[in-house]
Order: structure tokens, then C-alpha cells, then sequence
């Protein structure tokens, strides 16, 4: 299986292969942000016999606002690709979601996105089962798993305690030992 890193780089060239093919179709690429590639440039020529020496204000303004909504939409892409995988989803697709539909493909994403795998709450830590060696909540005297004793029990509580507590936290009950 690819590291996270590896898909990673691999959406990002996968991308950049598409933005490389599809340059000569410009106003596909930022039509979803409100721009057309020359649309702006087209305005300042309506006042004819003018010359102009060099790349005009208003050009240039419209291609770097384009370019930076595309930088823009490239790294909302690669979170929605991190994202998605985090959460135990397919990455790729919803990346490609994203990409080919773009605000609308993000609000797809943002309304149909899981919870994921699911998470332990904050504070809680995990530790390993002995038997099984598979990860378990620290407050679990039995492993869910194997059903293996992972930590001591109270006998006033009944309470997950540790080897060499002299007392249960939960109760204060005096432990062996």
C-alpha cells in the first residue's frame, strides 16, 4: 500500500497533468470563478485607436487574480484529498469530485463527508492489548477484542486500576499490593 505522502504527491502531479492539458481551455479551468480568460482585456479595447506599449493594466491584473484562485483551488483539492483519507474515505475520488466540480463538488464533499474512523475523545489515550496487540481505550480492564484482563480490577468499584496503586483512584478503597 502507498504511504500517505506517496498519494499525496502522486494527486498533485495528477492534477498539474490535467492543468497542463487542459491550459489551452482556459476558461473551463476558472469559468466556475466568474473569469473568462481576455473577457476583461476585451473591455479595454472598446475604446479603439489606442496603442498600447506592453502587457496592459487590466490584463495583467485578470491573469494573477486567475492564477492565485487556481493556486487557491489546488490546495483546497489536496485537503479535501488529506481529509478525505483521514476520515477513511477514497481521497481520489473526492479529490477528482472536487476538482471537475468545483464549488459545487466541495459542497458535495462538505455535506456527504463521515466521520471517519471513529475517534476516541479528547483526553482519552490508548494503549496495546498483551494478547492480541490491538489498540485499546486505557480505561478498558478487558480487551474488547480477545477479551483478554488488560488492567487490574477494584473489588469495591469494579474500576480499571494499575499493578502498583496502593489505592483505586475512583473509590479510594485500599488495593493489595
Amino acid at each position: 500500500m502507498a504511504t500517505s505522502t506517496g498519494k499525496t504527491i502522486g494527486l498533485i502531479l495528477l492534477v498539474l497533468f490535467i492543468l497542463a492539458l487542459a491550459w489551452r481551455i482556459t476558461p473551463l479551468i476558472v469559468g466556475p470563478f466568474g473569469f473568462f480568460s481576455g473577457a476583461l482585456h476585451m473591455l479595454g479595447r472598446q475604446g479603439g485607436g489606442t496603442i498600447h506599449f506592453g502587457p496592459s493594466l487590466l490584463s495583467l491584473s485578470n491573469s494573477m487574480l486567475s492564477l492565485a484562485l487556481l493556486i487557491i483551488w489546488i490546495f483546497v483539492i489536496v485537503w479535501v484529498y488529506r481529509d478525505a483519507e483521514r476520515r477513511g474515505m477514497n481521497g481520489v475520488i473526492w479529490a477528482l469530485l472536487v476538482f471537475i466540480g468545483n464549488i459545487i463538488g466541495l459542497l458535495i464533499y462538505l455535506i456527504v463527508r463521515s466521520d471517519g474512523i471513529p475517534a476516541l475523545k479528547a483526553g482519552h489515550e490508548t494503549e496495546e492489548c498483551p494478547s492480541c496487540q490491538k489498540e485499546v481505550d486505557s480505561a478498558f480492564v478487558f480487551c474488547p477484542y480477545c477479551a483478554a484482563r488488560i488492567h487490574a480490577m477494584c473489588p469495591e468499584c469494579g474500576k480499571a486500576t494499575e499493578e502498583n496503586w496502593k489505592a483505586c483512584p475512583h473509590c479510594g478503597k485500599k488495593l493489595k499490593g
